[in-house]
């Protein structure tokens, strides 16, 4: 991706939603063991959809409906979601009003352009993939899965090389490390404690992290498949 297609899709509608979000749970925001075990959940099921999904996608060239497919239609925006909401979850701040009016906020605002960009994909691969999608679209939900996954359609196996591809480590990496910087900062910042052996390991957590991920972004051309 070079730098003039980053740009563009920094400026994608949810990316303006997610970015003055961030900003504010920065400056305003923090979580402690509580708050973590509440919506921990939440983010782990959504970074696994995420990656379970990733394994099957081949987007533009074939209708998927594989894997996380057979059961909605997209599953990585539910994924996403569901992070989302673990966050929302996770982060508290001083008073709590603050955090649940900007979190609700925040979710209405993705859930609005999760739904303008769903229906602009439907247009697209209605035009592409005609009656197939069109079947596709009258058994699977958008976003609430159903049970029963649907039958028809080619299918493929989870892949390896293409969760790779997909470089959908590097979110699974960096929520990690924001996870960890907010806990940190309501231990050593809000709360004054001293660092202790678990500050060291999160810290030495978040730094190897980091690095794995300097260091694909040096070699992923030897990391990525055809």
């Amino acid at each position: 991706m070079d730098l003039a297609h980053r740009i563009q899709r920094s400026f994608k509608p949810r990316f303006a939603v997610i970015y003055p979000f961030g900003l504010f749970v920065m400056f305003f925001c923090s979580l402690d063991a509580d708050s973590l075990k509440a919506g921990i959940g939440w983010i782990i099921a959504g970074m696994l959809i995420r990656l379970w999904s990733n394994g099957y996608a081949i987007k533009n060239d074939k209708l998927t409906t594989s894997g996380p497919y057979a059961f909605v239609r997209n599953p990585l925006y539910l994924g996403t979601f569901l992070i989302a909401l673990g966050f929302v979850i996770v982060l508290k701040s001083d008073p709590r009003i603050i955090e649940w009016v900007a979190g609700g906020i925040f979710i209405l605002a993705l859930g609005v352009m999760y739904y303008r960009t769903i229906k602009g994909e439907q247009g697209m691969l209605l035009e592409k993939f005609k009656d197939a999608y069109s079947d596709y679209c009258r058994q699977v939900p958008a976003m609430i899965p159903c049970f029963i996954p649907y039958s028809k359609g080619e299918k493929w196996a989870f892949d390896l090389g293409r969760l790779i591809n997909s470089k959908e480590h590097k979110p699974v990496f960096w929520i990690t490390i924001l996870l960890v910087v907010f806990y940190l900062k309501d231990q050593l910042l809000i709360k004054h404690l001293p660092m202790n052996e678990s500050s060291w390991t999160l810290i030495g957590m978040a730094v190897t992290l980091i690095l794995l991920d300097v260091a694909y972004e040096c070699n992923k051309k030897k990391f990525q498949t055809k």
